[in-house]
């Protein structure tokens, strides 16, 4: 998130937001998320190290999935770690009976917009000032 922040964030993500989305993402917070069923966490790791993470929930039985979070160490990106964990959701949300996957980024994230949209993604909505005052795009895939 850092990384994430620092070479594309800086001046359009408040320091305070990015603060506030690191606490969250504590082993306790893992612990407690992965306690309801519905929720889902896939890493990608290479010679014992976390370089790669993606969250997400099932609402309920309503089909809808939601891509929490994810993001890939920027040492491993370009590699297709994304992409794979990417993959991996989806077809988890699949065999879980959801029709479609929803998630969040930043306009400035460019790279992942253009993963979201290599693997079928589509934005729905332009949101400003959705979130910490900054804008959002929703983008969707349907499976």
């Amino acid at each position: 998130m850092l990384d994430s922040w620092e070479k594309r964030e800086k001046d359009h993500y408040p320091k305070r937001a990015l603060d506030f989305d690191m606490s969250t993402h504590s082993p306790e917070y893992y612990r407690t998320f992965l306690k309801a069923d519905t929720n889902f966490v896939f890493v990608a790791e290479e010679k014992d190290e976390v370089i790669g993470l993606a969250q997400g929930s099932i609402l309920g039985e309503s089909g809808l999935a939601r891509l929490i979070w994810m993001g890939v160490h920027s040492a491993h990106q370009n590699k297709g770690v994304g992409r794979a964990l990417l993959e991996k959701v989806m077809e988890h949300c699949k065999s879980k009976g959801c029709h479609k996957i929803t998630l969040y980024t930043l306009p400035v994230l460019t790279p992942a917009i253009n993963l979201y949209l290599k693997c079928g993604f589509v934005p729905e909505a332009y949101l400003p000032k959705e979130w910490w005052g900054v804008d959002f795009i929703k983008m969707s895939k349907w499976l």
